[in-house]
């Protein structure tokens, strides 16, 4: 039938508003103009201009707001790879209430360009027979070609729309895109397709970020594109879900209830896990004897995840003591979380061991590190290490004066009382405190040269061989500064007979920058922090990177405001992103971008897409399913 016959049928149809004849158009159309004709709509009119209002506009927005910054990018990509003249590309929600449009400029001039704006209703009831419509009402991607539509008015027009379905199998919203040619293009319908595609694997897969995505299709070379079944499998080899075309692919298994992967597949998850982690491609059965091919897609195991550490032997009798003497009594310490210290890097381990044996040899340490750098927690690892349990007492260099140093160091009774001997009184100085423990003494950069006189003679009647043995109670002495012992050396305020009662081992701590360890410190740090929560391989590599003038104490701080940021369990770059100031650079758009908020808008997304897989070109290129060659053009400056 051509387009004039068309027209006729559908005069003839509106005129006697009959059930529409087998002669007409597929029945998908017919039954479409059926439901139009019963809206009382006539083909020779026009259609309802029907819009919403721009508060209600707007309240549609905030609430499809998580599923347009997935449909925005393949909104930009379909409206590139259209490419022609007069033609427009669009998304509506699940109303058929128009969120975003990209007309070309011949297109804006026409009558429907003026008609396709964000807040127009597409729906049959208002707009007749249209792709958008047609497509919401029979949940398929339709073509509605010249006089397919209800409205002769629409009749040039040819329109392609794909609806997008969520894990629920309900429809989340639609894409669309509509030209001036009357005849039906079956390539442009697959780009609607493959855009709303998708999207739809980009929202199972930000769903499910917690768990692992594994791409599977009866062919290899289809595991790469959005025919592949996806599902998501937490560590345990649970079956979190699904999306649909893996439901089609193990169509006859039962998929409605939580499944382990061995329910599914003949093989555990726990056999395949490690190889599909290494990103190889298996080949593997379900239990109903069909073959796919399987690849891991996002894996939650690279992730950075927290174990529980295995308390020492040291930290089990403390635990069994308290409970003892506790008597089943509940105390709020019980939960706090043990810290861990870190000391894969090579070059600090070595310290730590040689000012180990000091201590031992009742030699003084000393530990020279910038601001931030973990001082006073060298220090009691080091007490930890060796004096577990006993009193671990800590000075502050920058308190002690030449007026209150002695009765900060030896209490009320005074220095002579130390040194003679005598019984300490009821109220101790930091000395007799110490007993059997450490003294840590901080910023001696600070300190007095009257300070450090006084602190020579302790030292030196504690390393005098004949001295007894209350003198000699304390268990060792650690100093710390900010100036390393040869610069200490070269200021004019530091008595060198002090300084050389302080030779015994000396640790070096790096700065954050320096040291190789950097990710297990983050990881651990944020243990202490946020038991509960995880932070992804991007936003590690994202900190790592970075510049750390306040070396630990500022990662220690950072880390804080991404568990105050992050929305779920796992901090994610994107987190990093939202705020400059933490992810250590601005993200801009490509000069070339910034004229058009749309592609703006797709720059900025694969910029930090880029950003949040390490750098993966990639791994970019298949989650947003456009070409390694767009997106390298968008992050050259970047990389």
């Amino acid at each position: 039938m051509d387009r004039f016959a068309r027209g006729r049928a559908q005069d003839s149809f509106a005129e006697h508003a009959l059930t529409p004849d087998e002669n007409l158009a597929d029945n998908t159309i017919s039954t479409s103009w059926a439901r139009c004709s019963s809206f009382g709509l006539n083909p020779a009119g026009k259609p309802v201009d029907a819009v919403t209002s721009n508060t209600e506009l707007s309240e549609i927005i905030q609430e499809n707001q998580h599923i347009r910054k997935f449909v925005l990018p393949e909104l930009e990509l379909l409206y590139n790879q259209i490419a022609g003249t007069n033609f427009m590309v669009a998304y509506a929600d699940t109303r058929g209430v128009v969120l975003d449009a990209l007309l070309d400029e011949e297109f804006k001039k026409s009558d429907a360009g003026k008609a396709v704006i964000p807040g127009s209703i597409w729906t049959e009831n208002y707009r007749g027979t249209n792709a958008l419509g047609l497509a919401l009402h029979s949940g398929a991607s339709q073509i509605v070609a010249g006089q397919d539509h209800f409205f002769r008015k629409l009749g040039n027009l040819s329109c392609f729309a794909a609806p997008i379905y969520g894990q629920d199998d309900q429809i989340v919203g639609v894409i669309d895109a509509t030209s001036d040619a009357a005849s039906r293009q079956q390539h442009t319908l697959a780009l609607v397709k493959l855009a709303s595609k998708n999207v739809e694997n980009r929202l199972f897969i930000d769903q499910f970020s917690t768990s692992s995505i594994i791409a599977f299709h009866a062919r290899h070379e289809y595991l790469s594109t959005t025919s592949a079944a996806l599902l998501a499998v937490d560590d345990h080899g649970f079956i979190e879900g699904a999306n649909i075309n893996a439901k089609i692919m193990l169509n006859g298994l039962n998929l409605s209830q939580k499944q382990h992967f061995r329910d599914i597949f003949a093989i555990p998850f726990s056999a395949i896990i490690n190889r599909l982690n290494s990103d190889e491609i298996i080949r593997i059965q379900d239990t109903m004897g069909s073959a796919v091919f399987m690849l891991m897609k996002e894996s939650t195991t690279k992730r950075i995840v927290h174990m529980p550490v295995k308390p020492n032997l040291l930290q089990t009798l403390k635990t069994t003591a308290a409970d003892t003497a506790s008597d089943c009594k509940t105390d709020a310490n019980d939960d706090r979380i043990l810290p861990k210290y870190i000391d894969a890097d090579p070059v600090l381990k070595r310290h730590l061991a040689l000012a180990q044996k000091a201590l031992e040899h009742q030699l003084p340490v000393f530990i020279e590190g910038a601001r931030g750098t973990g001082k006073k927690t060298t220090a009691v690892e080091l007490h930890q290490q060796l004096l577990g349990g006993k009193p671990f007492v800590e000075i502050d260099g920058k308190l002690l004066t030449e007026c209150n140093h002695e009765s900060v160091l030896f209490g009320p009774a005074g220095k002579l009382t130390y040194f003679d001997h005598q019984p300490p009184s009821q109220a101790r100085g930091k000395l007799a405190q110490a007993t059997g423990g450490t003294l840590f003494l901080s910023a001696i950069d600070a300190l007095p040269k009257a300070v450090q006189d006084t602190l020579s003679q302790v030292l030196e009647a504690y390393h005098e061989p004949n001295s007894s043995k209350d003198q000699q109670a304390i268990g060792g002495f650690v100093f710390s500064s900010r100036y390393a012992m040869s610069d200490l050396q070269q200021q004019p305020n530091m008595e060198p007979v002090f300084l050389e009662n302080l030779l015994g081992a000396q640790i070096s701590l790096p700065s954050l920058s320096q040291r190789t360890d950097f990710r297990k410190l983050t990881v651990e740090l944020l243990r202490q922090i946020a038991p509960n929560q995880r932070i992804s391989k991007a936003a590690l590599d994202a900190l790592e990177t970075r510049d750390w003038p306040g070396n630990i104490g500022q990662l220690k701080k950072v880390l804080r405001i991404l568990v105050a940021s992050a929305e779920g369990p796992i901090i994610r770059n994107a987190n990093l992103q939202i705020d400059h100031t933490l992810s250590g650079s601005d993200v801009t758009p490509c000069e070339t971008c910034t004229q058009s908020p749309m592609r703006k808008e797709s720059c900025l997304l694969i910029k930090k897409t880029w950003l949040e897989t390490g750098g993966n070109i990639s791994l970019v290129s298949r989650r947003l399913g456009i070409s390694r060659t767009t997106v390298y053009k968008h992050v050259t400056s970047m990389s």
